[in-house]
């Protein structure tokens, strides 16, 4: 392998199985998948919902990736990359199975969310799925939990993770074995009630295509259409859902046994594909789909695809990267650029004046002003809750020159940039460690502020100033003709602000 090349080892340790690709990265960019393994382990198996990995679960698991640990560096790799997702996430045992891993297999395994999951899935599939110009639903039902995602080639606008997985719902609803029309009928109403709100979000952004990833939907085309190759490593093939309906009743009759034999299906696979069907049924029935497209690709080429993308920003460093790429996507999602260059220089002149009241760096105050240019940019998508449409656009934008960290910190800074302040029941606020939390506060609380003096987006308030006067901050909106409207706006924004930084706060306008 030439010495600018790299080798890497991606390990996707989910609720079923655990599969591990190696992929040499190209110079310029792209990578070719040298190796693939797969162990249907079932992590998940006699656990989930609040209980812990079962011994014999965690000796699976580690004797796996014993095994696969000693493929990659057979391979000479230059790095591991293992995350985990709902089965683990959900362990109250998981530093155990962690510990337990990297003692005696040597892997260091990262624990992610089901948005980030979702995420390096929605990755490999635009590598995998031409999309053009269309908006794509991507629906990956794993073992524990089902990833939704909408977005285009460029960007995702909307990401969910439900605990809609195959072997979850074949646990709870006894469907491992022939299945009961009682049990089906209860699977069914439970998909539809955990799934009716994310597919309504789904169906009000609108669709083009929907593409399904992962072994279930893989095994699902190949025995609805008759196809060989049941576990889905070979070409994208089209599931109609007229056909998943005709051979779902055959699949709830059969027994584990009989599934297996007369599908060439893995046993353990067996005993959760009626499960798998039924989510996949009602999925598509709740955001009006009738076909999806079953893609062999699936989070750990995402992994890949990640490694490789983060690989090119640093190799290529920071400073007018970052404003490019940041640039880019605000003119792509036709944000207003006068409004946002305003309120990203009035946010950074509040910024340098309460420094003493914020203690935070200039590397603070450079994802504050990359907040404040895109903070409207869920407009494009829809004017009602952009914000949070906004959230997910910085979060899944891939803007260059940034780490994962930062982008969580822009996209939260730029989501509470109105309505709500930071909510420790918001999941995406939850997600992030105390020290990004109190970062996020701190910044969103000066972009609210800085937001309200151009409400009007016509730059009525041209400067601010900050006076501290005892226990009382005076912000002093120096101004080109009457703001009014903004600065009630303000006065309103900065109710946060004060409770926050314990001041009482007060405006004046010269």
């Amino acid at each position: 392998m030439p010495q600018n090349e790299k080798r890497f080892a991606a390990i996707d340790i989910g609720t079923n199985s655990i599969h591990m690709i190696v992929a040499e990265a190209r110079e310029g960019g792209g990578y070719r998948v040298v190796d693939r393994e797969k162990e249907m382990v079932q992590l998940g198996l006699s656990s989930l919902d609040g209980q812990p990995l079962t011994d014999e679960a965690i000796d699976r698991g580690v004797a796996a990736l014993t095994r696969m640990n000693g493929i990659a560096q057979r391979w000479e790799v230059d790095e591991v990359i293992a995350v985990a997702t709902s089965a683990v996430r959900e362990a109250p045992n998981r530093r155990d199975f962690l510990r337990r891993v990297k003692n005696e297999a040597g892997v260091r395994i990262r624990i992610i969310s089901g948005e980030e999951e979702a995420d390096y899935i929605f990755r490999a599939v635009r590598t995998a799925v031409d999309i053009g110009s269309s908006t794509a639903l991507c629906i990956d039902i794993g073992g524990g939990s089902t990833e939704l995602v909408v977005g285009t080639t460029d960007e995702i606008y909307f990401t969910a993770s439900e605990p809609l997985g195959s072997l979850r719902l074949a646990q709870r609803f006894a469907l491992t074995d022939r299945a009961l029309a009682r049990n089906i009928q209860q699977c069914r109403d439970f998909v539809r009630r955990r799934a009716a709100k994310p597919a309504k979000q789904i169906r009000r952004l609108g669709i083009d295509m929907v593409v399904g990833t992962s072994g279930t939907i893989q095994a699902l085309a190949s025995i609805c259409c008759q196809t060989a190759d049941p576990n889905g490593s070979g070409a994208l093939r089209e599931l109609s859902r007229e056909k998943l309906a005709e051979f779902l009743p055959q699949l709830a009759a059969m027994t584990a046994a009989e599934r297996a034999e007369r599908f060439s299906i893995d046993m353990r696979r067996a005993t959760t594909i009626v499960a798998g069907a039924i989510a996949l049924d009602e999925l598509m029935t709740l955001v009006h789909a009738n076909t999806i497209i079953a893609c062999p690709v699936a989070m750990r080429e995402g992994i890949v695809e990640s490694r490789i993308a983060k690989l090119n920003r640093t190799s290529k460093g920071g400073g007018s990267l970052r404003r490019k790429s940041v640039n880019a996507l605000a003119q792509r999602t036709d944000c207003d650029l006068r409004h946002a260059s305003h309120v990203a220089r009035l946010a950074s002149r509040i910024f340098d004046q309460t420094r003493e009241l914020h203690g935070l760096d200039d590397g603070a105050r450079e994802l504050l002003r990359v907040a404040a240019v895109l903070h409207e940019s869920g407009m494009h998508i829809s004017d009602r809750g952009h914000h949070r449409h906004t959230y997910y656009l910085i979060r899944h934008a891939d803007l260059r020159g940034f780490t994962e960290e930062q982008l969580l910190v822009i996209a939260n800074v730029a989501r509470y940039y109105r309505k709500s302040p930071p909510d420790p029941e918001h999941p995406n606020f939850a997600e992030l460690t105390p020290e990004m939390q109190s970062e996020v506060q701190r910044l969103s609380a000066i972009l609210r502020i800085a937001e309200a003096l151009d409400r009007g987006h016509r730059q009525r308030v041209r400067d601010v100033a900050v006076r501290a006067k005892n226990r009382k901050l005076v912000f002093v909106a120096r101004t080109r003709s009457d703001a009014s409207v903004e600065i009630t706006s303000a006065v309103k924004r900065a109710k946060f602000f004060a409770s926050l930084f314990e001041k009482r706060v007060a405006f004046e306008a010269l």
